[in-house]
């Protein structure tokens, strides 16, 4: 009898010390965390890298205000392994740690990014060379602008007859890939070009070029004002390395696709993958996550780091470009 009385009172004591620790986390708190972890769960596309049974008991049993959140979530963001992601909330941010891609940045580069965006459009011994930068482009007006941009830089260059074109995608960080595929536009035939596949293998976001415009869904992303003519056989070395990232190796990706075309240089950045933005918590809190894939035409995913068809390990030098190894290589190519 006194046995079970013993276990009677263990349970009720049990069950007594569980709620009062269920109690210490105020329900603000807790709809906070199930939104988090929910969020995360159901649309990174590294989710399946994560014990979720234990981490979200740990985020749980370390966050018992707000204000121990942040701290607390990082675990998931660690364990996820999305080097493409960002946690925002009120004055904190993380992001995960990607020094083996920092080693990789030349000084050269470092220098050319402290320049700012510039297209730096000239021929060098009859062949055409443009910059494709980093386009943080938000809203259409923006888009549009920088589509623009571009756009009239092809068209100078074309006016000058070019045997050849470098497109130099070595300094573009990402950013909107609108406005570069809308500014690329006559490289390019019509049809499809990539979908975005998420983790559970559905596609969308069909991705295409059609009368010098490119589309999403057969929507045109940005509105050219004074079209050019469609180059779509021309000769083309697009230049990659460790400082493409995000779009400019959808960019890329894109490229090695088409025709008479060869991406030239260093494996990039890795971050070939599609983010999504996600507020909450009183637009104090934001994740920015890989969502998908980046898929050609045929569905087939690309690997996340785009890899150069000719590999050349040689100095970088944007200042100087003549004495650039990947740009000297591109020009032989050109000549074949």
């Amino acid at each position: 009898m006194r046995s079970k009385y013993n276990c009677l009172m263990t349970v009720l004591l049990l069950t007594v010390l569980a709620y009062q620790g269920k109690a210490q986390m105020p329900d603000s708190v807790q709809t906070y965390l199930d939104t988090c972890l929910i969020v995360l769960k159901n649309n990174a596309l590294y989710a399946n890298r994560v014990n979720w049974k234990e981490k979200e008991a740990e985020v749980r049993a370390k966050a018992k205000t707000k204000a121990e959140a942040f701290e607390a979530l990082k675990v998931v963001f660690e364990s996820l392994g999305d080097m493409h992601a960002a946690f925002y909330h009120e004055d904190n941010s993380f992001r995960l740690d990607n020094a083996a891609l920092v080693e990789r940045y030349s000084d050269s580069l470092k220098a050319a990014w402290k320049r700012g965006p510039q297209i730096a459009p000239r021929m060098i011994d009859g062949f055409a060379y443009f910059v494709v930068p980093f386009m943080g482009a938000k809203g259409q007006k923006q888009i549009d602008w920088y589509a623009n941009w571009l756009y009239d830089e092809v068209a100078k260059l074309h006016k000058q007859r070019p045997k050849g074109w470098m497109i130099d995608l070595r300094l573009n960080s990402g950013g909107n890939i609108r406005p570069m595929l809308a500014g690329l536009a006559p490289f390019f035939s019509e049809g499809v070009v990539s979908y975005y596949i998420s983790k559970n293998g559905e596609a969308s976001d069909e991705a295409s070029f059609k009368n010098g415009d490119f589309l999403i869904d057969g929507q045109v992303q940005a509105i050219i004002k004074d079209k050019m003519v469609q180059l779509p056989a021309a000769k083309v070395a697009v230049l990659i390395g460790p400082g493409t990232a995000s779009s400019g190796e959808i960019t890329a990706a894109v490229f090695s696709k088409r025709t008479n075309t060869v991406l030239m240089g260093a494996p990039t950045a890795g971050l070939a993958n599609a983010t999504n933005g996600f507020v909450f918590n009183d637009n104090k809190t934001y994740f920015l996550i890989s969502t998908a894939r980046i898929a050609d035409a045929s569905k087939v995913c690309f690997p996340e780091t785009i890899y150069p068809n000719s590999p050349i390990h040689g100095q970088e030098s944007f200042q100087e470009l003549m004495q650039d190894e990947i740009v000297k290589a591109a020009i032989n190519w050109l000549r074949q």
